[in-house]
Order: C-alpha cells, then sequence, then structure tokens
C-alpha cells in the first residue's frame, strides 16, 4: 500500500505537464483504431480515416490526464471554450504524429520495446519528472512505479476493493499507459529531428561568418524619405502591375484550408431599469435574512446565488474580490453593509463580517493512512497508530512499519481558498491544521479511509475572516432579452440583405466583419459560445451573401448575433480577384512605385546632407548595426530595416550609400565607424552554437502547424490526400 499511499499524497495537482511539452500526443484511441464508415469520419490523411467516436476518446483521455496532473479541476465541468482548445490541440498533435510516423516509416526507423524499457529504466526522459512516481529530490522513481503496479494486479483482483478504490487505482495505472505511449512517440520524433540535424551540419566557414556577423558593428548617420512623403492618389497602379506582383507573391496566397468571411450584428442585451428595481428588492430582503439571529449564514448565501460562495471558514483577503477585500478592513466583527452597487463588475453586494482571527498562512503535516475496505478495521488501525504516537512512539517507525513515506507536506491557504468543492473531510483537515498546535494529531476520515495527521510546523500567522458575502451581477431579465431580440428581428425583417444592413446600420446595429474565419474557430472576438456561427457559416446549406438566423450567444446569453456570410476562400492558392488579395497587392505597388519615385529624388544626392535637404527627409544617428539582426530606425517609428543591416554590414567606413529600399521608405547613410565585440572567436563553440540554433529551428519547424510555411511538414501536408470534417460535429 505505500506506493498507492505516496500517490495519494503526492502534489500531483502542481505537476506541470503543459500542452506544449507533449507536442506529440495523439491519445491512446489512435492504437485501436476502428473505421465506422464515411457518417462518422471526421478526417482523413493519405487513407487513413479518423472516426468521431475515436477523436472524442482520444479528447476524453486527454482531459483526464490534465485532470489527473492537476492541469484541469478534477469532478467539474469543462468550459466550451477549454474543450474546444483541447480537441484542437489533441487534433493537431494526431495529425502532427501521422505525420511523423510516415515519413518514418518510409525510413525504416523504429522505436521499439526494448528501447523504450531502457528508456524507463534509465529515467531520464522529461515525462517521467511528471507522473506520481517521483522521488522526494523529485526525480523518476522506477521501484515506485514497479511497486504500483505489481500492487494494481493484487488488488484490482480483491473482491473487497470498492468502486471506488478501484477507479483511484485504475486511474492513475491510465495515466501511466499513456505517458509510456507518450515517451514512444516523443522518442520516434526525436529520432527524427535528429536525422534533420544530422542534415544540417554546421562547418568552420559558416561559423565565422555567422559570429563576424554578430561581432562586428556599423555606426551610421542617415537619412530617409518615408513613403508617407507621396499621397496615394498620386500613384497610378496598373491591371498589369498588380498581375506582376500576384506572380511575385503567388506561393504566400496558398492555404491548405477553406476559410470563409462574414459580417455581422452583436447586439450585447442589458438590463433594464426594472431589473436593476428588482435585484434591489431581492437584496434588501437577502440583508434582512441576514440580520437575524438564528440566520443560516450558509444558507442564505447558497440561496442568493452568490457570486462568492460561503464554506464556513475564516479566509484571507486575497480568496476576496478586489472591492471586497478593500471594505474587510474597515469593518468591525458582527457588522454587515446595505446592499451597495460596485461600478467595477456591475455588482449589487452585501459583506457580513462574523469573526476575524489570527491564523497561520502556511501549516506543514504529514500523515499516516489507515485504509481498508472495512470502515471498522480501519477506525482501529487508526486508533492503534494514535495511541502509539500518543504514548511516545516515533511518527517515522510508524509509518515505515505501514509502508508509507509519511512525507512533510505544506499546506499554504492559497491551496484551497475559494475552492467551491471541499469536501467534509478537507475542511476538517484545514480546520484542524489551522488551530492546532504543532505536535497535535488527529484522525481525518475520509472517503477512502482514514488519516492520521500531525501537524509538523506553522507559519506566517496572518489576519483572517469568516465573512459572508452575497455578490450578484446585475442581470437582464427574460422580458428584457425578448425585447431586444424582437427590436432586432425587426430591424433584419427590413433590411434583409448585407447591402441593406451595412447601408442602414446604426449605433446599436453595427455591422462588424470578421475574414478568413476557419472551419474550427470556436468563436467570435469577445463574443464566448458563439461556436454556433461559425457552424452556420460552414453548413453546406449557407451560400455566399445569405442572412443567418438571430442566434443567442455568450456565457449567460448574452449576446444576439445575426450574420451573413460575404465570402468563401477555398483550399489553394487564392484568387487574383479576391478583394482582400487584390488590396494587398495594391498596397504593395503603390509602395514599389513611391520608392521608385523617391530614389529618383535621391539618385542624384552625394552624402547624407544632401538627402536631409529634400523635403520630407528625416534624419537619424544609428549605432551597432550588424548583420545579424535588423536594424531599428526610431525617427521612421522603430520600424526594422533589415535592408540597412546587410548594406551597413558591407558597407567600408566613411563610405556614402544610398538608394536603400526599405519596409518604410528609401534611404541613404555614411558609415562613422565600424568596431568589433570583445567576443573571442572560438571556432568548437560558434559550431556548437550554429548547430543547436539549428536544431532549435527544427525543433519548432515539427512543433508548428503543418498549415505554416514554417512547418517542417508543410510541403508534404500540402500535397497530401486529406479531408477535415470536424466542423460537421463539433
Amino acid at each position: 500500500m505505500a506506493t498507492l499511499q505516496s500517490i495519494r499524497s503526492s502534489k500531483v495537482t502542481q505537476a506541470a505537464i503543459g500542452l506544449g511539452m507533449l507536442a506529440f500526443i495523439a491519445g491512446g484511441a489512435v492504437e485501436i483504431m476502428k473505421k465506422s464508415g464515411p457518417d462518422t469520419e471526421v478526417s482523413s490523411l493519405n487513407g487513413e480515416s479518423l472516426d468521431y467516436a475515436e477523436l472524442n476518446d482520444m479528447v476524453d483521455e486527454y482531459k483526464e490526464v490534465l485532470q489527473t496532473m492537476g492541469q484541469l479541476p478534477a469532478g467539474e465541468q469543462v468550459s466550451n471554450e477549454i474543450q474546444a482548445q483541447i480537441r484542437e490541440q489533441v487534433y493537431r498533435s494526431y495529425v502532427q504524429q501521422k505525420m511523423i510516423e510516415g515519413e518514418c516509416a518510409k525510413l525504416g526507423i523504429t522505436v521499439t520495446d526494448a528501447e523504450l524499457q531502457n528508456i524507463i529504466k534509465a529515467g531520464n526522459h522529461p515525462l517521467l519528472a511528471q507522473t506520481p512516481f517521483r522521488t522526494q529530490q523529485g526525480t523518476f522513481d522506477l521501484p515506485a512505479l514497479q511497486q504500483f503496479l505489481k500492487q494494481r494486479e493484487e488488488m484490482m483482483s480483491n473482491p473487497q476493493i470498492t468502486p471506488d478504490q478501484r477507479e483511484y487505482i485504475d486511474r492513475y495505472y491510465r495515466l501511466w499507459c499513456f505517458i509510456e505511449k507518450e515517451i514512444k512517440k516523443s522518442t520516434l520524433a526525436q529520432k527524427y529531428q535528429m536525422l534533420l540535424s544530422g542534415l544540417t551540419m554546421s562547418n568552420p566557414i559558416s561559423a565565422k561568418a555567422n559570429f563576424d556577423g554578430r561581432t562586428n558593428e556599423t555606426d551610421i548617420v542617415l537619412a530617409a524619405l518615408p513613403y508617407t512623403t507621396i499621397q496615394d492618389s498620386e500613384i497610378k497602379v496598373e491591371d498589369s502591375d498588380l498581375k506582376a506582383k500576384y506572380e511575385e507573391y503567388k506561393e504566400a496566397f496558398y492555404q491548405t484550408g477553406e476559410t470563409r468571411d462574414i459580417k455581422y450584428i452583436d447586439v450585447i442585451i442589458k438590463a433594464s431599469k426594472a431589473d436593476e428595481e428588482a435585484l434591489n428588492k431581492e437584496m434588501a430582503e437577502y440583508a434582512e435574512d441576514l440580520k437575524k439571529e438564528d440566520a443560516v449564514i450558509e444558507a442564505i448565501v447558497s440561496r442568493s446565488q452568490s457570486l462568492v460562495p460561503y464554506t464556513g471558514m475564516a479566509i484571507t483577503t486575497k480568496a476576496l474580490p478586489y472591492d471586497i477585500a478593500a471594505r474587510i478592513d474597515s469593518m468591525a466583527v458582527g457588522t454587515q453593509t446595505e446592499p451597495y452597487y460596485n461600478i467595477a463588475d456591475n455588482t449589487m453586494n452585501i459583506v457580513k463580517l462574523m469573526n476575524k482571527v489570527s491564523r497561520p498562512d502556511s501549516v506543514e503535516v504529514r500523515q499516516i493512512a489507515a485504509i481498508n475496505a472495512d470502515a471498522a478495521a480501519a477506525k482501529k488501525t487508526a486508533d492503534s497508530i494514535c495511541n502509539a504516537l500518543q504514548a511516545g512512539a516515533n511518527f517515522d517507525t510508524i509509518a515505515k512499519a505501514y509502508n508509507q513515506p509519511a512525507t512533510k507536506q505544506w499546506v499554504a491557504s492559497a491551496m484551497y481558498e475559494g475552492a467551491t468543492n471541499l469536501d467534509d473531510a478537507t475542511k476538517k483537515m484545514i480546520e484542524f491544521s489551522s488551530t492546532s498546535s504543532v505536535g497535535s494529531i488527529e484522525q481525518i476520515e475520509g472517503e477512502g479511509g482514514i488519516m492520521v495527521v500531525q501537524i509538523t510546523d506553522r507559519r506566517n500567522m496572518v489576519d483572517k475572516y469568516d465573512v459572508a458575502v452575497i455578490k450578484r451581477t446585475i442581470d437582464f431579465s427574460n422580458a428584457t432579452a425578448n425585447d431586444c431580440y424582437n427590436n432586432l428581428s425587426s430591424f433584419i425583417a427590413t433590411n434583409k440583405t448585407v447591402e441593406a444592413m451595412e447601408k442602414n446600420q446604426t449605433g446599436e446595429y453595427a455591422l462588424l466583419s470578421r475574414d478568413n474565419v476557419e472551419p474550427m474557430t470556436n468563436a467570435l472576438p469577445g463574443i464566448e459560445d458563439s461556436r454556433e456561427v461559425i457552424r452556420w457559416m460552414y453548413k453546406e446549406a449557407t451560400k455566399t451573401n445569405d442572412v443567418s438566423e438571430i442566434f443567442y450567444c455568450g456565457k449567460n446569453r448574452e449576446h444576439l448575433v445575426v450574420a451573413a456570410l460575404t465570402g468563401v476562400h477555398a483550399e489553394g492558392y487564392r484568387d487574383y480577384n479576391d478583394e482582400q488579395i487584390k488590396q494587398y497587392l495594391t498596397n504593395e505597388v503603390i509602395k514599389d512605385k513611391k520608392a521608385a519615385k523617391l530614389l529618383e529624388k535621391m539618385n542624384s544626392a552625394k552624402s547624407v546632407a544632401d538627402v536631409a535637404k529634400i523635403a520630407g527627409a528625416v534624419q537619424d544617428t544609428v549605432q551597432h548595426i550588424t548583420f545579424a539582426a535588423p536594424a531599428y530606425i526610431q525617427k521612421m517609428g522603430a520600424v526594422s530595416e533589415a535592408a540597412i543591416s546587410g548594406a551597413a554590414s558591407a558597407a567600408a567606413q566613411g563610405k556614402f550609400v544610398s538608394g536603400i529600399k526599405g519596409n518604410a521608405g528609401v534611404y541613404a547613410f555614411q558609415v562613422l565607424s565600424k568596431n568589433k565585440t570583445e567576443e573571442k572567436y572560438d571556432e568548437k563553440t560558434e559550431m556548437q552554437r550554429a548547430a543547436q540554433s539549428q536544431q532549435y529551428a527544427i525543433s519548432n519547424g515539427l512543433q508548428a502547424d503543418m498549415r505554416s510555411p514554417y512547418s517542417v511538414f508543410y510541403k508534404i501536408y500540402k500535397s497530401a490526400k486529406k479531408s477535415d470534417k470536424r466542423h460537421l460535429f463539433y
């Protein structure tokens, strides 16, 4: 039982497996893929199908891992936004893993079971340090894992094990199975990364060039002619100019999936005067209830649906909303505020202070578990432990007799204050540790057995408050919502097209736009739970210029949204006549033609002073320019100008250089000085630096979204046979 207990008592909830660390997760369901037919296929890649149920299994598995590792609150419903983020991460990781597996299969790269076991035995893989099987120093504890697996087999075959205990053990077993699979997958990815890194080895010539590019510095004085000195209206743009620019930038206009454009009206429903008056009346009643001598505080706060729960425990002001914490210090024990309005969060509030006490902010405890399927037997064991301790027995000796580490752990107020789901055992534990002296021993009975707890240290005495808070947002009523809906319906009924809505829009019914919305976009900007709008956009029946129904969106359905589909952009090269592409090309052509005009003005200049005399010129001095980094021109708005870095690094001291086309204008400069930093060249170190930089770029490329040109798999994914129909299911 020792390993099981160490898992229970370890700080698993503070583990830090982030979504980024599990860069290549794909979930266990992939290992037993079942093809369920095209009706439930969410995507396919090079002939391999992913089913709706399989993706859900992967998401559920990963969600459980995050909960077990403390990245998500266990037992609480995950928000739509978080659920969508998890689903997207899992899907992207699944596709990445399939791409890696496909490339490795062509090259004969594998990870054998023997390799996997050797990695686990070595204990150095980063994921192993995130398991509950850890030493006191935080390193992976292989014997603890082996003991857990052995105990699991024994306990799972024991008919006396309760369903809760069985699920507890099995949950950690599933966590281990998940991590084991992820180690194998990440190892395969590492092998592929090492192969790519081996193809980009540095050499002495490039190492010296990199060193010089970083350590050779140039100071210049420059004069610039900003593009803003010429009005756009002075530039004539021909269709031939746009077509030539389109061909030049064509690859930048390729998209690996469909996107769509919409325009929409977002009406925010706000509480009416009648709604405010109704809440004021309700709050006045709660205030009177709290003043009664026989008031059941917890029941009143619960009935009020306060945003601040009441647990009956004394808490620090850090656990309270800012406006409440600021008010507490000036209140006397036993007093209560009248209902008041807080403009910062649009709430009505009542505060009643029952008590103020001095308690430790952190308490160190250790524990021994008396676990048994039979409650009476568990109680007998707990009594025996307590009697021995009270008789002077050594705590560590007793813990060792029960095969438990009895590790000391600090429990800080911040770890439990503000929680809304504390069970009775946890509350009893907190109350005992907060009010008892060092050395005190108590039995804490919980769902899995009885814990014998001893306080070993207490620190940082702080003020804590037993305070009841009724905080209620001033919400709108159904009647108010219906009025807003009907008014918007009337507007849409008389403006049935995009053109009409655009022409007759008002402040309340302003038409907003969003271009290039992807199928799995979870929400419109600033509008929670607006996925239904995106789903409508991508329905097969929705055509360009169609206007939607009115959608209720937002966390509290406080947004009314009506949308119109204004553009569809299929996978592939965006069309030359696309309005957005045309606008981008026009801007680039205008910049080119402005540059040509300005360069012509600059052509006869023989010095920076000559350029500075031209109308609209800007002068600046820029120091420490290197070839390795773009120069920033402060007088031009701190614009980044890589062209200046290259030209200045190549120019000799005293040299005048003109005709440099940049991002914000055209430039001429003179080199004031050429300097070198004190850094000494070391060929071996420089080659290592270059290799690390290349490996970093490859690693980022492996983890990048495959739709991005920066991804290692961009071209492979671009040409792959694929479909993504997730938007039809989520």
